[in-house]
């Protein structure tokens, strides 16, 4: 069974020595029992390996790797590349999941021939006891692959994130889909997938719990991951209007593109207030709204590697005190 198990569950891990016990325990518990699970350990200089290390020597389900740190994107590519599941399904080491996701998720992958499956999810915040579930979320069904991305794309009862899904496998083999090394590599990743399944499973009940806590990629942005949102984007919409679909997608791809610009709006004047440095803040309204109008632009042309974003935004600097000058 373990030598070719049915699920592959690749869990990334760097600095989590205080949550990762609860997420792999969490999965040791699962009521599925075919899987192997993928402990990656990203260069961590803290000791989230060693609690790992327990764990692959008290169960033979469990395989710990460790590796020069290269980012999640980089940690994923290489669970991917030694995954042996037929189905794959990625967990951040700071979450947990019910004992029932696995099983829910595999079952309606297999019951429905659907190429991935998506289940509900609770925000949990550390430290208050505070557990609330997604505020938009998805009735059960089976979706065309279609209706299923242009939900995807618009972000709203079906989210981008790599975690609270199953794949099949071969939607990254076949397609030679990887996460890119960047910020928001979920992104970048989840719509690319999604394009080539035929059908896509969701499921009602809440199998996933989110941790957000200080430090988040939401909570922490700067010019670099305002770049990398906003890139995540166009490597999207690149994809599908390179295999010749952005018109039946086009309006969901504006509809996200006009939540970002208001929500880098929001980034921006936070990031300039934070590092108490305003001389580019305008010139970075400027950025944002070329860079979202280029975005919906009809005059876009796909490349065929990774685009590039033609202007960035730029990271303000905090002001040094100038030393007033005592008279003698």
């Amino acid at each position: 069974m373990f030598d070719k198990p049915q699920v592959s569950v690749i869990i990334p891990m760097y600095n989590v020595e205080k949550y990762i016990r609860k997420c792999l325990t969490s999965v040791k518990n699962q009521t599925f029992t075919d899987f192997e699970v993928l402990m990656i350990d990203d260069g961590s200089p803290d000791n989230s390996g060693k609690i790992a290390a327990e764990f692959e020597k008290n169960d033979k389900r469990f395989t710990l790797y460790k590796k020069v740190n290269g980012g999640l994107g980089d940690a994923r590519n290489f669970g991917l590349e030694r995954a042996k599941g037929k189905y794959v399904v990625f967990i951040d080491s700071d979450d947990y999941i019910k004992k029932n996701y696995i099983e829910i998720l595999y079952n309606e992958c297999e019951n429905n021939g659907a190429d991935m499956a998506c289940c509900r999810f609770y925000y949990t915040y550390f430290n208050t006891g505070i557990c609330l579930p997604m505020v938009i979320a998805p009735k059960k069904c089976v979706l065309p692959k279609q209706k299923a991305l242009k939900m995807l794309i618009r972000d709203n009862t079906i989210k981008n994130y790599a975690w609270n899904k199953m794949y099949r496998k071969s939607l990254f083999t076949e397609n030679q889909i990887y996460y890119p090394n960047m910020f928001f590599e979920d992104i970048a990743t989840t719509g690319r997938l999604m394009f080539h399944s035929k059908k896509v499973a969701i499921t009602n009940k809440y199998l996933y719990c989110y941790q957000k806590r200080l430090g988040s990629i939401m909570s922490t942005m700067n010019a670099k991951k305002i770049n990398d949102f906003l890139l995540s984007v166009f490597i999207m919409r690149n994809y599908i209007q390179k295999n010749g679909k952005y018109n039946e997608y086009k309006d969901s791809l504006n509809f996200l593109v006009s939540k970002i610009f208001i929500f880098n709006i929001y980034s921006v004047i936070r990031m300039h207030l934070l590092n108490i440095d305003f001389k580019n803040m305008k010139r970075n309204f400027r950025i944002n709204r070329y860079l979202c109008n280029y975005l919906k632009s009809e005059n876009y042309k796909p490349v065929d590697d990774t685009p590039s974003l033609p202007v960035t935004f730029i990271q303000p600097g905090k002001r040094k005190n100038k030393k007033k000058k005592v008279s003698e």
